[in-house]
This record gives C-alpha cells, structure tokens and sequence, in this order.
C-alpha cells in the first residue's frame, strides 16, 4: 500500500472518531466536589477514543470497585459479574461491606490538654512505627505549639530567590502567600534578593526596569500588590527586607552573597518558609543553619532541579549529584518538606507531603466567573463557541525543557493524520526562542511566538491552552487558564495530577489521545466554573491546605517518637539505578538465579540425606541441618533497579552530621573553592566576599543607597574565613597561578632579601650580570618553557648563579 493511500485511510478513520467526538455531550462538573478533595473518578468528561490501554485500565478499575463493593462477603460471584444490575448481581453485593481486617477507621476523638484529636488510623500508622507518612492537620486537631503556623502571633519570615518585577513563579507566588498571610497574622516579613549590580537588574528586568535603591523596587512591589492584585492592605502592612543576590549567568538564577540568617533578630525568629530550601542553600555563605535560627522551618520545593540536570552536559554524572545534594540540602535545612506534586522524588520521606499550596490571583477568577455567567445567558462570547474560530496558545518560557520541542511534533503529527491544521500563538522570552522560531518553520507549522505577556491579558482572546511540559512541578499557567475557564491540553503526568479534578482539564497519554483531546476543546464550548471549582483555586485555599500542611501535629509528633525508639529505625536512601536497561538487567541476574536454585537444590538433598544418616549425632545432625536450611534471600533485580542505602541513624543525627559536615568544609579557606567547582562561577566566593564588604565598613567607603549595612547584618565572622590567609589552599593556587603566569616570564625566580650583608651590593650587581648574560644565551621557547614550570624550572636554568649566590652565604627566597 502506497504512503498516500495509508494516509488517506488514516484521514478516514480521523474523520470518523471526530464524528464521534463533536456529537459527545459536553463535559459536567458535579456538585459533589469538597475544596481540597480529589474526586477524579465522580467527574465525567471526554476520555479520548477507545484504545486497548483504556480498556485494559477501565477493566482494571471495574474489578477494583467489584472487589473494595465484596470485600467481606461470603461469596464472590464473579460468574455474575458485568450482568445489568437489574439480574442476579444485584441481590449479591452487600450494601454495608465490612473494612479490611488490617485497615481500622479512625476511632473516636480523644482529650489532648482540652483539645479535640483525632485517633490513629492503622492502615496508615502501624504500632511498629514502620511505613511512617506525614499528614496534613485536620479540622480541631491539636498540634505542636511552636509549629502552628495558624497562631495569629507567630512571626512569619518568608524567603524567596526571585523579585518583581521578574514574573517568575518564585517571584510571585511566595509574594501572593505573604500577602495572603498578612490579613491572619500581625507580623509576615518577606525577604527578597536585591540585585546590587546593575548588568544583572538589566538581565532580569529588562532595561526599563532597573532600580537605583531598594526603596524603588520596594515601591514597585507595593504598588504591583495594591494595583494589580488588588490587595491594598497587605500592600501596606506586609514587612518586605531585601538580602543582596547576584545572577549566576550560567544557570540564569539568583543566588545571595552574605548569610541572611544573619539579618534576621533572633528574638523574632519563630517559623520561616524557604522557598526552594535547596536553591537557597547551594552556595549559601558560612552562617546558622536555618533550624537553629528558627524554632520551626517550611521548605516549598518549587522546581525539579534534577529533570534540568538530566538535559546539561555531563548529565551522567550532574544529575545524581543534583539528586543528592537536593535531598541533602532539603533534609538538613527543614522540619518540614511540602512537594507540590508528586512528580519530585523523595528528600525527606520523614518530614514530606505532597500539597498543592497554591493559588491563583483574583483577576483569573474574575475573569472565569465573568465568562460562566455569558456562557449560560445569551451574552455568549464567540470566541468560546463551539464552532468559533481556533484560539490556541502556549505561554511560558521558551527553552526545549518547557515541552515546546514535543508541542511542535504533536501538532505536526495532527496535521498529518488528521488533517488537522490550527495555528498557535507562543507567548514568551526565554533562550532557546531563536531555534524554536527556526524549527516551527523547517516543519511548517503556524506559529507566531509574541514574547512575554501577562497571562491576563489572554482572558478573552483564547479558548485553549496547551502545556506538554513534563519537567514542571505544578504549572502555574494551567491555573491560571482554568480559572479563566479555558480548555486545557496538558499530558498525564504526576505534576498534574491536581488540574485532572476540573472539567475542562483534557489530559492526554498519548499523541492520538492529543489529537482526540485537540478536536473536543475545538468542537464544544468550557464548561462554567463553579464557586466550589473556583473556590479551590483560589489563594485563600491554597493558604488553608498551606497552613495545614505545613503544621505538625501532636499524634504525628508522638507517632514519629515511637518510630525513632524501635529497634529497626533508620533511614533509606534511594540512589539512581543501577542499570536501567531491563533486557540487560535480566542477562545479568538469569545466571545467578539459575546458580542459586541448583545450589538451594543440592543443600535441600544434602539436609535430606543427613536426616536419614544413622551415624552422626544428634545435636551434630540438628546443627548441620540448621546451617543447610539458612538461605540469603537477596532479591538482584531490586537491587540493580532500585539501590537503597540504609543508614542505622536517626533522622535527626543524620541533619546534624550533614550540617556539620557542611559547616566544616563552607567555613574553611577552602569553602569558596568548592563552591566555585561545583557550579558557582560567579557566586561562590562567598568567604572573599564577607572579607572585603567588612574592608568596607571598616574604611567607611560604603555607598550611602547600602548603608543600611551594618556589621551585625551581613558581615559575619570574618577573621578566619580569608581566602588570602597564609598558608591556605586557596593562597597557594593563587600564588602559584601569580608565579607561573604573570611573574615568572618576567623575573628571576629567585631575589637577594633585603637583609644587608658584607658585600650584598657587589653580589647584587654581578648576579645581575650573570642573569643577564645566561638570558642572551637562552631562546625565547626555552624561557617560556622554563617560565611556565615554575621556580624548579628556574633553579636549572641559573646554575652559575645559584652556586655563586651559595658560594657567598646570601639568603635567598623564591618570587612568588
């Protein structure tokens, strides 16, 4: 069959299942939705065209709903099973099945110091303290004092690596949090980075946007929260600090430059909330440690650092590093872990859960509350009809991580299969905006790319978004265009585990499911967004579950006590696999199950044979067939797959070594050096840096716009952590690098001191002329050659000299 004739019938079929598709009722949101619930399975929407993957999952489904209705029952009568419910089947499932014998409810509540808690649950807290899992605290549950984050008295410090009017996520949404958290509490400080030099302002702000002081961009931000996200008062009672920052160009991030611990008053210092606890800790200055300053400390991990590292060079070896030193840093800085999705591996598995502790802001909500009441009267916008013209659109930043890259081949694969030929709109900045502009044009596609945009500003000229990224840990942007009432395209993936609740949400697993998913959104109008739907995304629920999540009750506290008094207590660690190609995992363990069944077999026939034998005695025989009958179970394939170290120490002993073995090699001369070769070119020399803003406080040379910097602030110890000290690593490269390449081809490698001595101006002038006369004789390579090794290298080229000099007793000293 020629390619045109199989394209033709492929174009038949798509034709047909868009036939299907368009005549489909539209999609339903049920009234049975709670604000925080995940009813994934009570909403009806479309789920693609039939396949042999959805079938075999919904057969699934269908015997694990049968099995959780006849748990319990005296008899299961699968033979009935799948018949109308009208038959036999109906009088066979019982309408009260009784729970699993090791799962129990919770028991009723008891006393705790006059407050309401409830009891555990064993299916989730078994009594052996194993398979411990953090939970969020429920409605009257009492919890730890100093972890309530729901006290109005608490003093909340709020740490974030980005700024307005930079419009990242970790700018704005720790923003939106404080702000939030201002009209509960009295006393809500965000610290933010203060770019104090001004190419990196221009970098990240663009050059309209630049700021002389700290009070301009403070400015900003008030302004930007009482205009734009309209909330006037926590513009003026929200405590905003600045921490100076400079951008790592390499990696595109801010990173800060002094200890910010150190900012922070000690008599105020009762929970703090590190946005991205393990960004702010890579190259973070010697200083406390963030749960010593703090009584009680929340870590929000808001990016995958480890799917990035994947797609850098070295990758093989980047990647685990990132992994590791994302756990390391999350464990030893935090209390608490809240992952956002559970796209993010494991940091922490004793301090993490997974919560959603986002919102979006009022403006989107508006705008979908505005479209659900023209979407049920007869103001009914074209633009979201059925039959209107196609409004697609992506925004985000434009880098091959983000998805644009699978964006472009699904789309062209609906255009050669389906016959399916739309236009997308690409709004955003990013560095990979030039190769992606080239690559849509080699492959033909229509795609316009607008630069950045507030996602606003989209409200009412688009019906559909599409996000195939797979590296986000929760897409703001999906937020926000469901909250606006959008379609949303996005694929089935953990990080969007959350956005599947909604009805207009159309996730997708495969490109035909894309496909399928691209022709509903284009054929039907969004559903309304209910005040439940709405309610959820919003940011006074996102601070409820924060609030709740980011508390520790007593029972878990108590719980975690008994977990860390058993015997077995330790700590797992999951390291990447081994190998990760599954033919080649099974060449390898074949021979050695292979191996060990026909030794278990020769040590099963060998017991036999001893228990016959008549000739050894009793405790002998009874000892030997104790040995035979010991067997090491070791399971390989988990091994090569899935590697775990388990470490016999607490939780806690295991924070403290880590920090100290941070604290003993970042305080060391040496500290700015690692920092440097483990990626921090331009941030790392944290140590240099405290060494010469403490020169310029002590000359009294500061800037008037930085002169709120006072020795108590930044300037930490300083005496000791010079990366010029004598004798240090650091001053020894240094002064090598000196000699060899600048000093060397320049000078002698060796000078009479300046301690006077019989005759030293007549040495001096003759050894001035010997080196003179040695030099005229040498070629230009030779001198460079020698230069280059080093003061070895000048010791062999002098001999003459060396011997006179010694010949005289001067005392002499390399140039260093």
């Amino acid at each position: 069959m020629s390619r045109r004739r199989r394209q033709l019938l492929l174009h038949r079929q798509w034709k047909k299942v868009f036939h299907e598709i368009k005549l489909a009722a539209p999609t339903s949101f049920n009234e049975t939705i709670v604000p925080g619930s995940n009813n994934l399975g009570k909403i009806r929407r479309f789920e693609g065209f039939e396949n042999w993957e959805r079938r075999l999952q919904k057969w699934a489904d269908d015997v694990e709903v049968y099995l959780d209705q006849n748990i319990g029952a005296e008899v299961y009568p699968f033979s009935s099973y799948g018949v109308p419910k009208t038959q036999k089947r109906k009088s066979t499932v019982t309408k009260n099945p009784t729970p699993s014998a090791n799962v129990e409810p919770r028991e009723d509540t008891q006393q705790l110091d006059g407050t309401r808690v409830h009891g555990k649950l064993k299916g989730e807290y078994p009594d052996d303290g194993s398979s411990f899992k953090p939970m969020a605290v429920q409605q009257g549950e009492a919890v730890v004092p100093h972890t309530d984050l729901a006290d109005p008295g608490k003093h909340v410090w709020i740490v974030t690596t980005a700024a307005l009017p930079w419009m990242t996520g970790t700018a704005v949404n720790p923003l939106l949090r404080s702000a939030y958290l201002c009209d509960t509490h009295d006393k809500v400080t965000i610290m933010l980075p203060w770019l104090e030099r001004s190419k990196d302002q221009e970098k990240l702000y663009g050059q309209s946007d630049r700021f002389k002081s700290e009070e301009d961009q403070d400015q900003f931000i008030r302004n930007w929260l009482r205009n734009v996200a309209g909330m006037p008062r926590a513009a003026d009672n929200l405590n905003i600090m600045w921490y100076i920052a400079w951008q790592e160009t390499l990696e595109n991030s801010v990173y800060s430059m002094g200890d910010i611990t150190a900012l922070i008053p000690d008599n105020e210092a009762d929970i703090c909330v590190l946005e991205e606890p393990e960004h702010l800790n890579w190259y973070r200055a010697p200083g406390d440690s963030w749960t010593k300053k703090f009584k009680h400390v929340v870590g929000i991990v808001h990016t995958n650092y480890f799917v990035y590292a994947q797609e850098q060079p070295a990758a093989l070896i980047r990647a685990p590093a990132m992994k590791l030193l994302c756990s390391w840093m999350c464990r030893a800085h935090c209390h608490r872990v809240i992952k956002l999705s559970a796209t993010l591996d494991k940091f922490a598995p004793e301090k993490e859960l997974v919560e959603n502790v986002h919102g979006v802001r009022r403006a989107f909500l508006d705008v979908g509350k505005e479209l659900s009441c023209s979407l049920t009267s007869s103001r009914h916008k074209l633009i979201f009809s059925s039959n209107a013209k196609p409004t697609l659109y992506f925004i985000g930043k434009m880098l091959w991580s983000k998805g644009i890259g699978s964006l472009m081949e699904l789309m062209k694969y609906a255009e050669e299969s389906a016959d399916l030929q739309v236009s997308v709109d690409m709004f955003g900045n990013g560095p990979n905006m030039d190769e992606a502009k080239e690559r849509a044009e080699n492959l033909g596609l229509d795609m316009t790319f607008h630069g950045a945009i507030d996602h606003i500003e989209l409200g009412w000229s688009h019906k559909i978004f599409i996000n195939p990224s797979t590296s986000e840990v929760l897409c703001t942007t999906a937020a926000e265009a469901l909250a606006m009432g959008k379609f949303v395209i996005l694929p089935s993936h953990p990080s969007n585990d959350f956005f599947t609740q909604f009805p207009n949400c159309l996730p997708y697993s495969s490109k035909e499911e894309f496909v399928g998913n691209l022709y509903y959104a284009l054929s039907h109008s969004p559903k309304p967004m209910t005040a439940d739907a709405s309610r959820i995304l919003s940011w006074e629920a996102a601070t409820e579950r924060f609030i709740a999540a980011a508390s520790i009750s007593v029972f878990e506290a108590e719980t975690w006590n008994k977990t860390l008094s058993a015997e077995t207590a330790g700590i797992d660690i999951n390291l990447p696999p081994l190998i990760k190609n599954e033919e080649r995992l099974r060449e390898l363990t074949r021979p050695f199950h292979r191996t060990r069944n026909r030794y278990r077999q020769f040590r099963s026939r060998l017991a036999v044979e001893v228990r016959r034998s008549k000739v050894l005695p009793l405790p002998l025989q009874e000892k030997v067939l104790e040995e035979l009958d010991k067997r090491l179970d070791i399971d390989l394939d988990q091994i090569l797959s899935e590697p775990k170290l388990r470490l016999a120490l607490s939780p806690a002993e295991l924070d403290k070594r880590l920090l100290d073995f941070y604290d003993n090699f970042s305080k060391g001369p040496g500290g700015d050096l690692l920092r440097i070769i483990g990626g921090g070119a331009n941030v790392g020399a944290q140590n240099l840096y405290l060494k010469r803003q403490a020169r310029k406080i002590n000359e009294g040379r500061e800037s008037g716009s930085r002169s709120s910097l006072s020795s108590n602030s930044l300037i930490t110890s300083t005496g000791t952590n010079d990366l010029e000290c004598e004798g240090s690593p650091v001053a020894t490269v240094k002064k090598a690098l000196e000699r060899n390449l600048r000093l060397a081809p320049k000078r002698s490698p060796y000078k009479p001191t300046t301690e006077k001595e019989p005759d030293s101006g007549i040495i001096g002038s003759q050894t001035k002329g010997l080196r003179a006369q040695y030099s005229a004789k040498t070629t230009v390579d030779y001198s460079r050659r020698c230069a280059v090794k080093g003061w070895h290298c000048g010791r062999a080229m002098m001999p003459r000299t060396s011997q006179f000099l010694r010949s005289r007793s001067v005392k002499t000293s390399p140039v260093i």
